[in-house]
């Protein structure tokens, strides 16, 4: 029997192993659109699915009887002859050597791989049968909606109950009930509706992907190109671009020239205090050198003076976008002479034409140190990121303390343990949500290096459209900060794809602004809707207010935080009017663009590079979909070339 099974288990590996090899070569044939070379590919997987996993089936149940009966042999071996030898009795019964220890093995690899095939084979026929079942009780084009909502939902219910098991639960999801999968649902499946148009797979949408990069990448080029091109090529008649162009271009020289004088003001300072500590120098000669200093800073003064006028001039020139046919002339020649200072104020930005991407220079604007607000909006900007990012508290502390964050934590409860005085046996009305060793308090405190009288209050309570938000002091700028956390849990990213549009005129309407025809982000504003009447209902800022009247409101948040806090500021700006929003990347779909354009005054985005979440809209995600679709269309070679030749 033993030989038998041998035979059986070589011919069905040799027949499965000669299915796969068809399947992968059939595969390579044609292209995304043209299936016909790769007609044989349904009968091929049809074989390779029901006769091979019969046929380890067949082996699975053999090897067991093997197994059992060998067992049961050495068991009556054992009791009919009484060996006790344990050589004797490893010769006379085979299931005590060591290949049959492989056998046990091989069986219950065996038996696993036909499990998983066994199971999705059923739940295909039982999907099969009630479709079958149900196909004449409704419409045919509603029962295909109503389908692929139904799948969208138990797709997000099945992902973020199995992630939330296999992370134990740290990043939330054991409070997500059923129906928090309707919006997410609705929304999926209205982005990639297709009326059963489309029969792709991942690895089309990965071609496509792989092929729009380098179509992009060339046009960025040839934009390059024509902008650099003898004469300025097409853009040598827009005037206003290269009005900005000059504009920016002196400026940048200018702001160059000043770093200069700043680095020649330096060497003198440092020149002075080596002529003073030198006991040797002479008076004749320490006089000659005050009197070059003192020409030198008048000349810098002077310098300076002229440097602020031009800047005034360049500024006027800038708005009015009117050039002289010098100051033409200097620019096209500055286009055909050298290109890294034109490439260096300049960017190419995607633009659509009749539905086709197309890109197009405009002119970068750089933060100049000189001026007053860039110096505020860099300041502002380099003091509270760290605070947006405490706001993620004790995950955000180990990330960045690495191996030694976990061990300061526990020392911190440690140590109040021993001194008797642990927080959760204090007085914690200001802090709720926390966890029983109050790391989320301790991590933000230990972050931002403040004492708890500045911690003023904190709500980590987390659900979907619940943001949790921490209010802090900051007595040195004279600020209360409302710092609002981002995306963390399975709850936020429900909150994130909860992308449908909620009009702001009844909202505008509550708190005293113009929402009429305006549109905001549903999950953002139910957020950003919380986190204000749980603020009121515990009067938390208005307390604040009421020991620190002179202090000014900022409210900032990192990612989805970002955009809650765009919301709540938009709907606090009557009763604080010095209130200012630090967003750092926020998402690109808060807000519809009238309110964009009236928020710009009070609201100051950070976006690092080529971060992807402030560039995330509905529209470019449509704009995404439809070129994935037009260029698996377009497609005409096999998806292997199309692999193997962009990773070379």
């Amino acid at each position: 029997m033993a030989e038998a099974m041998c035979i059986f288990t070589i011919i069905g590996s040799v027949i499965a192993t000669g299915i796969s090899i068809a399947i992968c070569r059939v595969s390579r044939r044609g292209t995304p659109t043209d299936t016909a070379p790769r007609r044989l590919l349904v009968p091929l997987c049809k074989c390779n699915m029901v006769p091979v996993l019969l046929m380890k089936l067949s082996v699975l149940v053999l090897v067991g009887i093997i197994t059992f009966s060998t067992n049961r042999y050495c068991s009556c071996v054992h009791n009919s002859l009484g060996l006790d030898d344990e050589l004797v009795g490893r010769n006379a019964c085979p299931a005590a050597r060591e290949w049959f220890v492989m056998v046990r093995v091989f069986l219950f690899m065996l038996a696993f791989d036909v499990f998983v095939p066994s199971v999705l084979f059923f739940c295909i026929l039982k999907s099969r049968a009630s479709r079958r079942l149900f196909r004449n009780v409704r419409p045919q084009r509603e029962k295909a909606a109503e389908d692929d909502y139904r799948w969208w939902q138990r797709c997000c219910q099945t992902c973020c109950e199995c992630s939330s098991l296999m992370t134990c639960y740290m990043f939330g999801g054991q409070r997500i009930t059923a129906a928090r999968y309707v919006d997410v649902a609705i929304a999926l499946t209205t982005f990639f509706e297709d009326r059963g148009a489309l029969d792709i797979v991942p690895s089309d949408v990965a071609a496509a992907l792989v092929c729009l990069m380098t179509i992009q990448r060339q046009k960025q080029i040839d934009c390059r190109n024509e902008l650099l091109k003898e004469g300025g090529g097409i853009y040598a008649k827009d005037k206003k671009f290269l009005g900005k162009l000059w504009s920016t271009i002196k400026v940048s020289k200018v702001n160059s020239r000043r770093q200069e004088q700043k680095l020649l003001s330096m060497d003198i300072e440092s020149g002075i205090s080596k002529q003073n500590d030198d006991p040797n120098l002479s008076g004749s000669n320490q006089q000659h050198f005050e009197e070059a200093v003192d020409k030198q800073s008048l000349s810098d003064s002077e310098q300076r003076d002229e440097v602020e006028s031009n800047d005034l001039l360049q500024t006027h020139t800038s708005s009015s976008n009117n050039l002289t046919d010098e100051e033409l002339a200097n620019v096209l020649a500055m286009l055909n002479s050298s290109d890294n200072e034109i490439i260096s104020n300049v960017r190419f930005n995607e633009e659509r034409q009749d539905g086709e991407m197309t890109f197009r220079p405009t002119v970068r604007r750089k933060l100049d140190e000189e001026n007053s607000f860039d110096r505020q909006v860099l300041s502002e900007g380099a003091r509270y990121c760290r605070v947006a990012l405490a706001a993620y508290s004790w995950m955000m502390y180990l990330w960045t303390s690495r191996c030694i964050g976990c061990c300061e934590l526990s020392a911190i409860t440690l140590c109040e343990l021993c001194m008797c005085r642990p927080r959760y046996c204090r007085s914690r009305d200001h802090v709720k949500g926390d966890n029983v060793c109050a790391w989320k308090q301790t991590s933000v405190l230990k972050t931002l290096g403040i004492k708890e009288r500045d911690f003023l209050f904190a709500n980590f309570r987390n659900d979907v459209n619940v943001c949790p938000y921490i209010i802090l002091v900051d007595r040195r700028c004279r600020n209360i900060l409302i710092v609002i956390r981002g995306t963390l849990s399975f709850e936020d990213m429900i909150s994130d794809v909860t992308i449908n549009p909620d009009p702001l005129d009844e909202v505008g309407d509550e708190f005293g602004f113009d929402g009429i025809g305006e549109f905001c982000h549903r999950g953002m504003l139910e957020a950003a809707k919380y986190v204000h009447d749980d603020m009121e209902a515990r009067k938390v800022l208005h307390n604040a207010f009421e020991d620190h009247p002179e202090f000014n409101l900022r409210i900032m948040g990192h990612s989805l935080g970002a955009g809650v806090a765009a919301v709540l500021g938009l709907m606090m700006r009557k009763e604080y009017p010095q209130l200012r929003c630090l967003c750092f990347s926020p998402p690109g779909c808060v807000f519809t663009e009238r309110t964009v354009k009236e928020s710009k005054e009070y609201i100051w985005s950070y976006v690092l590079h080529n971060d992807i979440i402030p560039r995330l809209s509905y529209q470019s995600l449509a704009n995404l979909r439809n070129d994935v679709i037009e260029m698996i269309a377009r497609i005409k070679v096999p998806k292997h070339q199309v692999f193997a030749k962009n990773m070379r």
